[in-house]
Order: structure tokens, then C-alpha cells, then sequence
């Protein structure tokens, strides 16, 4: 059985919250103290891995993805080479309501879709 899940990832399905890349794309805003980390809003997830296992934060919702990605971001997104894509995944490790963080058996580019999210 897979799960759906939303994420805004490259080509190589690599998302954009790489270290000293957000500054290229993130815009100043009031809401940014409400969107956590995995890592902070469910601990040390990461041990509920299977081996071999691909591992990525996700949203189970265009929703939710929007409260992450204003439509500027996005914009700036795109022209840098990501699109908001729909990724049928393994499972989903931990849930809440602005993010999930999931496990695949496969590499994050792929059984991928682009959508639209603005």
C-alpha cells in the first residue's frame, strides 16, 4: 500500500532547504516561527528507517504545501529548477498538521508528478 504525499523538489528530488540555499528563495515573513523542522517538531524520527529506505519531509495536502511555499517563493522556485510535485511514497513515519515525514523504497525523483500549486 503507498501514501500520498506533496513536496516542492528538483529534478533530482532534492528539496530547497539545503544549507545556504533558502537565502535565495525565502521570503521575510510573520509565520515562519509556526513552520518547525522535522527534526524539531518529531525528534530523532529518522531511527524508524528501514535499510535501504529514502526519507523526506512532505505535506499530506496542497494546503498544507501553500502554508510553506507563498506563491513569490514558488515563483523563485521554479525559476531555479523545482516544481511542486505528487509522490506516491511507502509510508508516512510521523504526521501533524503542517508536515509528515515519510519513508520510500524508491529514490525521491521517482513514481513523481508535477502539479500545480498556485
Amino acid at each position: 500500500m503507498s501514501e500520498t504525499v506533496f513536496r516542492i523538489q528538483d529534478a533530482d528530488g532534492r528539496g530547497p532547504f539545503k544549507p545556504g540555499f533558502s537565502s535565495q528563495w525565502v521570503e521575510i515573513r510573520a509565520d515562519h516561527q509556526n513552520l518547525k523542522s522535522w527534526l524539531d517538531e518529531f525528534g530523532p524520527i529518522q531511527n524508524e528507517l528501514l535499510v535501504g529506505e529514502y526519507a523526506a519531509c512532505g505535506c499530506k495536502t496542497i494546503a498544507q504545501l501553500k502554508r510553506w511555499f507563498t506563491k513569490a517563493e514558488y515563483k523563485r522556485l521554479r525559476r531555479l529548477g523545482y516544481n511542486a510535485m505528487r509522490i506516491e511514497v511507502g509510508r508516512i513515519l510521523a504526521e501533524s498538521e503542517i508536515q509528515c515525514v515519510f519513508g520510500s523504497a524508491h529514490p525521491l525523483n521517482k513514481n513523481t508528478k508535477i502539479v500545480r500549486l498556485y
